[in-house]
């Protein structure tokens, strides 16, 4: 059973607390995790789940890179990783876990320029180009996109198709969403191992242990390498000043959108107050009721009576 600590928390919702494991579904946390080469098997797991059977990974070398103007703290992590399948066969995969506006569209970019890479390092003129695969972590929802029913299903994909036949002509460029924020499964309710990942991910930072559910050798990599009190020194340090500057930054946003959400609701208030007394107004002039008398009833000045 989950830790009865567990709750579904709302999405992008990073609450300061004192904790025993990281939450992963911040830059911080991503970065701290999976930017430890030490966990290449954890993430190497992960991919596994979330990648088509036909690109098993068997083993990555990454790099991590911060992209200048991703998100809104100005750059943000990004995973490039040169995989190699099971089949033997080279791809790439680049990893993100974080939404705004335009969010797509950056991915869409983002996976363009690692394709183009790839043509760069391998044999540009007979196009033997890896594929790309560009997997975003989402717990907010794809606001940009128009959106369709997935079913229970919390993954979709996006790549080059023939619109009638809905062929795939070559293995391109793929981008892949795990939308964290539609999964509202319990533990005890995930039956596959997509659902039980998707239960850690969203909900890692908010237990105190590993749930006798999860008790495999996978979930126990994951658990350990998210362990903070794991750290070492600069990494656990670098995390925490990092945390620090994301729940400074969904503070004030969260401020922000409360602050303009309460103005909408005083203007829109006093617009409707401003209609409704101009109405009577006019039922009043209609009726050949006295000015003074008008002016007592709803406020209004001369001026504005008589524009009426």
């Amino acid at each position: 059973m989950a830790n009865s600590a567990v709750e579904n928390r709302p999405a992008g919702n990073r609450q300061a607390v004192v904790q025993r494991y990281v939450d992963i579904l911040t830059d911080a946390g991503l970065k701290a995790v999976f930017g430890d080469q030490r966990n290449k098997d954890v993430l190497i797991d992960m991919l596994n789940v979330i990648l088509p059977p036909h690109r098993k990974v068997a083993d990555i070398t990454y790099e991590t890179t911060e992209i200048p103007g991703f998100t809104l703290f100005n750059k943000s992590v990004r995973f490039d990783l040169r995989c190699r399948g099971e089949d033997g066969r080279q791809f790439i995969v680049e990893l993100q876990c974080y939404h705004q506006a335009n969010f797509f569209r950056r991915c869409v970019l983002y996976a363009s320029k690692a394709y183009d890479m790839g043509s760069q390092r391998g044999d540009g003129q007979a196009y033997e180009i890896p594929p790309v695969y560009f997997i975003g972590l989402l717990d907010k929802d794809m606001q940009d996109v128009q959106r369709f029913s997935l079913g229970d299903s919390i993954i979709s994909e996006y790549t080059f198709r023939e619109k009638t036949t809905m062929m795939v002509p070559d293995e391109t460029i793929f981008t892949i969403f795990v939308e964290l924020n539609r999964f509202g499964k319990k533990l005890e309710e995930c039956e596959t191992l997509l659902d039980k990942w998707c239960f850690s991910l969203t909900h890692i930072n908010t237990l105190e242990k590993l749930p006798d559910g999860l008790r495999t050798e996978a979930f126990e990599r994951l658990f350990q390498a998210c362990e903070i009190a794991r750290f070492e020194p600069e990494v656990k340090l670098k995390y925490e000043k990092e945390m620090i500057t994301e729940r400074d930054y969904y503070n004030m946003l969260n401020t922000a959108k409360a602050d303009g959400e309460a103005k909408g609701r005083a203007e829109g208030l006093a617009e409707g107050e401003a209609k409704g007394r101009a109405e009577a107004a006019k039922e009043m002039k209609k009726l050949g009721i006295a000015w003074d008398v008008i002016f007592k009833a709803t406020g209004l000045s001369e001026a504005q009576i008589a524009e009426l």
